[in-house]
């Protein structure tokens, strides 16, 4: 028997929101949507619910996929409509008008340096180093207390969790170090960009974003949202399909098979991110990484900051305790036959 889900529109109102907490996470540098999932325990249901839409696609014919996947719609589509809209809103506040057409600013500080940012800070919250740190430390803090979570979800202990955990920790410790690329725009990079966006976002600990940063894909990303460059963003999203597709079954297969190996690498995803988010770095402007190097940690020179930093990573694991007490858990649901099906 499968569970009942709750009845609309609380049902719906609940996943619309778990969808923005998702898509304010995901326009963070370091943070996924992933480990928002993870932290609010909708995880396994969300790695379902795709996985069911794409055994349809595969198995049209299959009555139980037909019935999974009406199950998947009811709960991917309201939660796509939060993530596109908090992402698009969070972007636009957390990023500014900067990556939304404004190049002269940019320009202005490759020629007058970085003394300029401070004369002209830029709008977003995410990018003007007076306001970068506090916002990166309360998602510091947010992760930091939520590490807890994948890891305690291991019915069995055993001795290579630890292990486990750090070679987890790697690729997101790896992702802010990496030398930034610049590969050309063609609609070839594009579908790549896409296919590993939506599988790392997936991810938790590792951010789609960040990842999009690596290899110089951010900007343009973002540029042709919010300038509305369709065929840009068409072939970014065929890019995505391509990710699901191939990503997800994967996924699901390793989270039903080795759930509690799968959920010590997870909370190593999240550790490994901490460096991503820490609040002190040499610079904000991921556009600028190809002249100014990686944004990479460092500690302070405005220890009058470490104060309010402090206490914004004590409000996000406030906001962590309080979210774990206003959304448990979901029970793992029992699979149909199409759903375990090869």
């Amino acid at each position: 028997m499968t569970s009942s889900p709750e009845k609309p529109p609380r049902e719906i109102v609940k996943t619309v929101l778990r969808g923005m907490c998702m898509g304010v996470a995901d326009a963070i540098p370091g943070v996924s949507g992933g480990t928002i999932a993870l932290i609010l325990g909708f995880y396994d249901r969300l790695i379902d619910s795709i996985a069911d839409v794409i055994r349809l696609i595969r198995f049209p014919a299959d009555r139980g996929a037909r019935r999974n996947f009406l199950r998947a719609v009811s709960f991917l589509v309201p939660l796509a409509a939060g993530i596109g809209t908090a992402l698009f809103v969070a972007t636009r506040f957390l990023v500014g008008k900067t990556y939304a057409g404004e190049a002269s600013l940019l320009e202005m500080t490759l020629t007058e340096g970085r003394g300029f940012l401070e004369l002209f800070p830029p709008s977003g919250l995410l990018i003007n180093p007076k306001t970068a740190p506090y916002v990166f430390a309360f998602f510091f803090g947010l992760v930091f207390w939520s590490i807890r979570e994948p890891w305690s979800k291991r019915r069995e202990v055993k001795p290579l969790d630890p292990l486990l955990f750090l070679l987890g920790a790697i690729p997101p410790a790896a992702l802010v170090v990496l030398p930034g690329l610049q590969i050309p725009i063609h609609p070839v990079t594009l579908l790549g960009a896409g296919a590993l966006a939506i599988s790392v976002m997936l991810l938790p600990g590792i951010s789609g974003s960040l990842a999009l940063l690596v290899i110089g894909m951010y900007q343009p990303v973002s540029s042709a949202v919010h300038e509305r460059d369709f065929p840009t963003l068409v072939v970014f999203a065929l890019g995505m399909l391509a990710g699901l597709l191939i990503f997800i079954p994967i996924l699901r297969r390793i989270l039903h098979r080795y759930h509690d190996r799968t959920m010590a690498v997870l909370a190593g995803l999240m550790g490994g991110s901490l460096l991503a988010l820490w609040p002190w770095k040499a610079h904000y402007m991921p556009k600028l990484i190809p002249r100014w190097g990686n944004m990479s940690p460092q500690l302070p020179e405005n220890w009058g900051t470490v104060l309010g930093c402090l206490l914004m990573a004590a409000i996000g694991g406030v906001v962590i305790a309080f979210a774990g007490k206003l959304a448990p858990p979901e029970p793992i649901r029992e699979e149909t036959p199409a759903a375990n099906a090869p």
